[in-house]
């Protein structure tokens, strides 16, 4: 009798571990999200009473008002919790100035970028005259840009994604957004 419960308890256990280990595994790579984007649409939206310009039909305009007056407003993608951050300022006599605090937010990055590049805008049809930044790597805003006119206006703006930085899972929703960024900065017509 106690040669059968003392092959038993072997048995059992032995005959679990060669049918449990009969699949061979197979290490599977890091997976990363998958993102359906719905077409580039642009309807005309009023930026306050100083110009128009094409938002993306799938993106929420949310007014502000700064504590100095100035006037500010977001654009937010929900789905994917991107948010664009506008400000607005009029030039006076100040552009030197306030192209300096823009350049001195974007290379705040220069920590923990890979890289900064810089698409000049230049339109002279519209007036409008910036530089869209790319700033590479796993920093807190992918997209940063300016706009002018060069005279009257100044509009200001940085791209912020909800998430921990991560360059390789972010960037399809990076390149998307650049393209309606691109856009929307072509398209303004100031007042």
């Amino acid at each position: 009798m106690r040669k059968i419960s003392w092959v038993r308890y072997l048995a059992i256990p032995l005959l679990l571990i060669i049918m449990g280990c009969s699949e061979n595994h197979i290490p599977r790579p890091t997976g990363y999200l998958r993102f359906n984007f719905p077409k580039h649409e642009y309807e005309p939206v009023k930026i306050g009473n100083v110009a128009t310009f094409d938002k993306p039909i799938y993106m929420i305009m949310t007014n502000k008002t700064s504590p100095m007056g100035e006037y500010w407003f977001d654009l937010q993608y929900p789905h994917y919790k991107t948010t664009i951050h506008f400000s607005y300022k009029t030039v006076n006599k100040n552009l030197a100035a306030l192209s300096d605090d823009a350049h001195y937010f974007v290379y705040k990055h220069t920590v923990k970028a890979s890289g900064i590049d810089e698409i000049p805008i230049i339109n002279h049809e519209t007036k409008n005259y910036g530089i869209i930044y790319r700033i590479k790597g796993d920093v807190a805003s992918n997209i940063q840009f300016i706009v002018t006119d060069s005279t009257n206006h100044f509009l200001r703006g940085s791209l912020y994604i909800l998430s921990k930085p991560n360059a390789d899972s972010l960037a399809p929703i990076i390149e998307f957004t650049q393209r309606d960024v691109e856009h929307m900065l072509n398209s303004i017509r100031w007042e």
